[in-house]
This record gives C-alpha cells, sequence and structure tokens, in this order.
C-alpha cells in the first residue's frame, strides 16, 4: 500500500506570501554562491506559481 503525504491547502494570500519569502531566500543563496540550494528553492516556487495558476 503507498502512503501519500497531504499538506493542508494553502490560501492564496499565504502563496504569495510563501513565493516572495522563497524568491529573497533564492536570491540570498545565489549572492552567497549556493547555486543548487537555489536551484531547489526556484523549483519550489515554480511548483508553487503552477498551483497559484490552476486556482485561476
Amino acid at each position: 500500500m503507498e502512503h501519500t503525504v497531504h499538506r493542508p491547502r494553502m490560501s492564496d494570500n499565504e502563496l504569495r506570501k510563501a513565493i516572495g519569502t522563497l524568491q529573497q531566500r533564492a536570491d540570498d543563496a545565489r549572492k552567497q554562491g549556493a547555486d543548487d540550494d537555489a536551484a531547489r528553492i526556484e523549483r519550489t516556487i515554480a511548483d508553487y506559481r503552477d498551483e497559484m495558476s490552476q486556482r485561476l
């Protein structure tokens, strides 16, 4: 049997805030030379933006 993890759905405002915060973290990671970390954060941002676009 496969188990799936269900995250509570974030509100639109929570998603917007998360995207903004994560973008700042990705920018900071890039400035510090942590390109792998920045790329991982940016994948999360893309997932969140995709979720937002599906809601519209």
